[in-house]
């Protein structure tokens, strides 16, 4: 038997197995292609962070080109509005309240819906937020057990003032990065709901002061 006649079997099998896994590959595409017309990836997100986010913070309704997790965000002076009530100096503890749920909403939102390309972007204001919200925890507990002081209470207050503006400050740079649209909406009502937090923190500081306009003792700050 020739050299020829020895490798045409060889071949026959190699292209047989090139045709057999061009079959398969098509198979999985198609089965691929299937479940994403079958299967709503943003609502099985939402399905899965949803528990996470208190049911106050979901509204009613929304644009139809907006996913139920964008929704969770407040979003625009109109929803700013809806936060006027609580604006005042006798509502501290439901701003400090207000800030940290609408932080860790935002930081569920984040993680579920931008994309890995966002992974640095969104790593170092994750960091930023989870660094606001535990002073803002610290705050609000320190309040509420006489543990600080007017100097200790502001400082606290201007820490996680501090870090939410480093937060939207690293979303400003991740905006300016090539981004197809839905990360880019994203990335807008992320900082949209910032920049409220960082007014309702402004609300916060002027309450803080009337707490201890009278005394420079520490105070209890009632936790509802």
């Amino acid at each position: 038997m020739s050299d020829l006649d020895q490798a045409l079997p060889g071949q026959q099998t190699g292209d047989e197995d090139a045709q057999l896994d061009a079959l398969l590959a098509a198979a999985d595409t198609a089965v691929l292609g299937r479940l994403a017309e079958a299967v709503d990836i943003d609502a099985g997100r939402a399905a899965v962070f949803a528990p996470s986010v208190t049911a106050e913070e979901v509204p009613s309704s929304g644009e139809g080109n907006v996913s139920g997790l964008e929704w969770m965000l407040p979003f625009g002076k109109d929803s700013l509005l809806q936060w006027l009530a609580i604006s005042g100096p006798g509502y501290l503890p439901r701003q400090l309240d207000k800030s940290t749920s609408t932080i860790r909403t935002m930081t569920v939102v984040g993680r579920a819906l931008l994309p890995y390309s966002m992974r640095a972007y969104w790593g170092l204001a994750t960091d930023f937020l989870t660094a606001s919200n535990d002073h803002l925890m610290r705050l609000k507990a320190g309040l509420a057990h006489r543990e600080l002081t007017r100097e200790a209470a502001l400082a606290a207050h201007h820490a996680a003032h501090t870090c939410l503006g480093q937060f939207l400050g690293t979303l400003h740079q991740a905006a300016q990065a090539p981004n197809d649209p839905q990360t880019s909406r994203v990335i807008e009502r992320l900082i949209s709901t910032g920049e409220m937090v960082l007014t309702l923190l402004e609300w916060a500081r002027q309450s803080i002061e009337q707490l201890f306009s009278d005394t420079d003792r520490s105070l209890r700050c009632p936790t509802r």
